[in-house]
């Protein structure tokens, strides 16, 4: 058995969340319908897995909304169309109502007893649509523009049973649905109303928009304060239980932050952590009230939960409650351009990690076993390029677009990363970041740092801000895309644009070896653990390996389509494993220059790849944000081989010894099913020259009967046997009586539905014309024998 890795399973993580219309989450949290494009994804959130993706009607989705209860979706798209859908927890979802509404529809809801929703078009009209029974209820008009706010207040047959609606011009429409009609226009805004909603007892009404402002009304719709809330409102509403006045109300928007406040006070009661201020604006497009707290929609497609918690006030002069809102984790709907990725293992952390630098300022965490959520680190104010973890798993360094790098470490009490240092110093972005390889006692030594002011950075850590690096080399014409440690820390090696890799001295910086020989730019560099060798990869579709003694190149490697975006050794030094922008990941025997495998997950660029146990375990991530999980399987797969070759050898053993005992039936069945098309032939002829039965055309009659039990599939394959036979001038005979055979056996309306066999059967036909009309020329030609031998006589 080899021992070269060259079988892989894989598991994929896609991206469930990609679109603007915001996910909808079932009242006890835990389902929740994302949009991807056209098409609808249903997730489980509380086991973190992807129930089902329903396929859309080829246009993007606009909106959608699940009832409380998490029994049914309503999906609308650009093409106007309203998709209800039910049994979302069940095996397969069904699709119960299509509805072709009057305008594409962009804001919508459901009411608390998951009765019916309500639809808001952007021709103005509100429509409100029977759950149970399937059909529209109201239609109502008065909107002169697109709606873009929806609420319902009371039940289904109820006496007050309202729904409110706002519009993207300031107007909000209260409408009676017993009575059919609007009961109350108001005009206390000049922008877009993104929030209305009644309290509890419809004792109070709010609006809320994008110009800032708060409107608090009585139970006769008169106003009764305005409230500044100082960010534009996208999702605002009465939170129930907090007091019994029911006077608390939140606001989300932008500025990322959900706020709290006291509807008579107009006082902010909390908020939600304030985000680091970074090129990311980032918005709270919509809040879903949750059993535990609220799920808040983000514009990167982040849900994130908050619990509210009522704690009591420290001030003894306080009597009154405090709210609170913490953050009980973050869902992740897609991560973007995933630029970088590492494994973390890290002892007493909370499992399978991997740390991504992606197109967002935040260093994100993932848990393998839980995928679906993520941990952020906050630090950076840029994207950020690259990613570097230790061994041990207890240090990270970032390197970010802000031209700085941070280094990160495990907090074992909060199983949390928390920030350690940050270097400061550089022209450009920090391009690549690189930790030590070897153990240390308790913080890192040193990290180096590359950028795109094309310098190398080595720098002493020390707790907070450092600013001046040990050494400052210029390395390279063009930007640094890699930096690689050796497995001793003796060198570094480098790996740019301007097609070149070199090889440093750590202690004094100095240049001890440049690698040429790539025709493009250098995409990524790594050491080889086990000998001194150094591996490259390029623009030029190539990988080369190079050794470290006199640094030349020793092999070259092709066969990606695209540029070669990463490169690693594995298996001790035996393979080499690379990821590329034709989005292949290829498995290579270094010895023997070949590829083994080429493992095809992904559909766009494979920006980021990392490697697990010498090559048992491996990640790659694309620019679409798809991660893919590939773990070694070549033993099971070299078992399996072993043991379907130990059962062939027995199988044609065993048909070796029927045909010697003249069984033609348990042979004939033997060799069909081993698809041996020669052995099958063989069988047939031996039984056609043994003669058993004179009258049967393939010598027995047994096999006739045995022949006569076969299915369709099997049918259409022996067909294709004796055309197969019919073609060659030496195998047509005992091809001819095969066909004989069929043709007497299976009746001819039989024959005539077997999918494919009227096709094989005209290329049967083709060649049986020239056969015979071969044997027809030969015995014409027997009479002129016939004739010279009459005459010589």
């Amino acid at each position: 058995m080899s021992d070269l890795k060259s079988s892989f399973t894989s598991t994929s993580i896609k991206p469930f969340y990609v679109g603007a219309p915001a996910a909808t989450v079932s009242r006890d949290g835990s389902l929740m319908a994302t949009p991807v494009e056209e098409d609808i994804v249903i997730t489980d959130l509380n086991n973190n897995e992807i129930l089902h993706e329903i396929e859309g009607d080829g246009e993007l989705i606009t909106n959608m909304v699940l009832t409380p209860d998490g029994t049914k979706l309503a999906v609308l798209s650009q093409s106007q169309q309203l998709r209800i859908f039910s049994s979302l927890r069940a095996d397969e979802v069904v699709e119960e109502k299509s509805f072709k509404m009057s305008s594409p529809v962009y804001i919508s809801t459901a009411d608390a007893t998951s009765s019916l929703f309500a639809f808001g078009g952007s021709d103005g009209v509100v429509t409100v649509w029977d759950v149970a029974g399937g059909y529209v209820t109201h239609s109502l008009k008065g909107h002169g523009t697109t709606v873009c706010s929806l609420s319902f207040h009371g039940e289904l047959g109820g006496s007050d049973w309202k729904l409110a609606s706002g519009d993207t011009m300031g107007t909000v429409k209260v409408w009676d649905l017993v009575k059919r009609k609007c009961v109350a226009t108001i005009n206390e805004h000049n922008t877009a109303v993104r929030g209305v909603g009644f309290n509890v007892d419809g004792s109070r009404f709010m609006t809320a928009g994008r110009d800032q402002v708060v409107v608090i009304y009585n139970d006769r719709l008169k106003v009764v304060k305005t409230i500044s809330v100082g960010h534009q409102v996208e999702a605002a509403g009465f939170m129930e239980g907090v007091d019994e006045s029911s006077s608390v109300f939140y606001t989300a928007g932008s500025g990322n932050v959900m706020q709290v406040w006291d509807a008579q006070s107009g006082e902010k009661l909390c908020q939600t952590e304030e985000q680091l201020e970074t090129n990311e604006e980032l918005v709270i497009t919509d809040v879903v009230e949750v059993e535990t707290g609220y799920m808040m929609v983000l514009s990167d497609q982040t849900v994130v939960e908050v619990e509210r918690e009522v704690v009591e006030r420290e001030e003894e002069e306080e009597e009154r409650e405090k709210l609170s809102l913490p953050i009980v984790r973050r869902i992740a709907g897609n991560h973007g351009t995933i630029a970088d990725i590492k494994y973390i293992d890290v002892e007493g952390g909370s499992g399978n990690l991997v740390a991504m630098a992606t197109n967002s300022p935040a260093l994100r965490i993932v848990d393998l076993d839980r995928p679906l959520e993520v941990q952020l680190l906050e630090g950076h104010k840029d994207l950020l390029n690259g990613v570097d973890a230790t061994s041990d798993g207890k240090w990270l360094a970032t390197a970010g677009k802000d031209n700085e790098a941070r280094l990160w470490r495990f907090n074992e009490d909060s199983a949390q990363f928390e920030e350690f240092s940050v270097f400061v110093g550089h022209a450009g972005a920090v391009t690549c970041v690189a930790l030590p390889k070897t153990p240390f006692e308790s913080i890192p030594p040193f990290i180096l740092t590359g950028s795109s002011d094309l310098t190398i950075k080595k720098w002493k850590v020390s707790p907070g801000t450092v600013k001046v690096s040990e050494y400052t080399r210029r390395a390279h014409e063009k930007d640094i895309n890699a930096i690689a440690l050796a497995p001793n820390d003796e060198f570094f090696a480098t790996a740019s644009y301007d097609k070149l890799a070199k090889v440093w001295s750590l202690s004094s910086g100095e240049t001890v070896g440049v690698l040429k020989g790539h025709k493009r730019g250098l995409w990524d560099v790594n050491f080889c653990q086990y000998d001194k060798l150094l591996a490259t990869s390029s623009g030029d579709k190539s990988i080369k390996l190079w050794s470290l003694q006199d640094f030349t190149c020793t092999k070259t490697f092709e066969g990606h389509t695209n540029a070669v975006q990463r490169v690693r050794f594995m298996n001790k030094n035996q393979q080499l494993v690379s990821a590329g922008a034709d989005g292949l990941i290829k498995v290579w025997d270094i010895k023997s220059n070949e590829c083994l495998n080429t493992l095809d997950a992904h559909d766009n660029r494979i920006w980021a790849f990392d490697i697990k146990n010498d090559g048992d375990e491996f990640i790659s991530a694309d620019a679409d944000g798809k991660l893919s999980l590939w773990h070694d399987n070549s033993d099971e797969v070299a078992a399996e081989r072993e043991l379907a070759a130990t059962a062939k050898v027995e199988q044609e053993q065993k048909l070796s010894n029927y045909i010697h005992q003249q069984d033609w039936s348990n042979a004939f069945l033997l060799a069909l099913t081993l698809d041996h098309p020669m052995r099958l032939y063989h069988v047939f002829r031996s039984s056609v020259a043994s003669n058993e039965d004179p009258d049967s055309a393939v010598g027995s009659f047994k096999l006739e009967k045995t022949i006569a039990t076969l299915d369709d599939t099997q049918i259409l394959g022996l067909f294709k046997r004796t055309r197969d036979w019919n073609i060659n001038s030496k195998l047509f005979e005992v091809a001819q009586k095969v066909i004989s055979s069929l043709m007497g056996i299976f009746p001819t309306d039989r024959l005539v539905e077997i999918k494919g066999l009227t096709a094989v059967i005209d290329g049967i036909v083709a060649y049986s014309e020239r056969h015979y009309s071969r044997i027809d020329g030969l015995v014409e030609s027997s009479y002129m024998l016939d004739y010279a031998v009459e005459k010589m006589a």
